[in-house]
């Protein structure tokens, strides 16, 4: 899919169940305008009773700051039917050599719990809005670490820390570049 143009052409047909299909759409295409690394894509969601429904999710990447380093967290942002006027469902999806950092914001499962996604209230809440706060608060308290290789162990005296992120106790800073896959 190429540009704003296959976004476009993309979300008219998998809107098409949606009921507030023109709000919704546009809504997303404003919120893909300024992250470049999500990508719309109809899956099936699986509700906690075992429900399952097709659902239109953005998922990718989206650029976290963290003690001055850029990474790219991935994550999907589920969108409901009634979408814009219900906040989307939102999850951290890591990578392989990725491991969910549990916390206030984020869930063991990857589930993302944010006040602007309780408080959702359309017209005033969007999807740029909460990427950005989750930009924001991602950059603060990081939702994933790298996972150390199978068959290696830490070196002694250094700790897990953050977005693939080592650190000795002491308090040096190494960083470990991540690129996303």
């Amino acid at each position: 899919m190429a540009g704003s143009q296959g976004n476009d052409a993309y979300l008219r047909n998998a809107l098409s169940k949606y009921q507030y299909q023109h709000l919704a759409k546009r809504d997303i295409l404003q919120a893909l305008s300024h992250f470049k690394d999500l990508k719309p894509n109809v899956d099936s969601f699986v509700f906690n009773d075992g429900n399952r429904k097709e659902l239109l999710c953005l998922e990718g990447t989206i650029p976290v700051t963290y003690r001055g380093t850029t990474f790219n967290i991935p994550v999907c942002l589920w969108l409901l039917e009634t979408h814009p006027h219900n906040p989307p469902m939102v999850y951290v999806k890591p990578t392989a050599n990725m491991q969910i950092m549990s916390g206030q914001h984020v869930d063991t499962n990857g589930k993302v719990y944010l006040s602007y996604l309780h408080e959702w209230r359309h017209p005033q809440s969007d999807l740029l809005g909460l990427i950005q706060i989750m930009c924001i608060i991602f950059g603060d308290n990081p939702p994933v670490f790298r996972k150390e290789a199978e068959g290696t162990s830490p070196r002694a005296g250094y700790v897990h820390s953050p977005i693939g992120l080592s650190h000795p106790l002491a308090g040096r800073l190494f960083i470990i570049s991540y690129t996303h896959p």
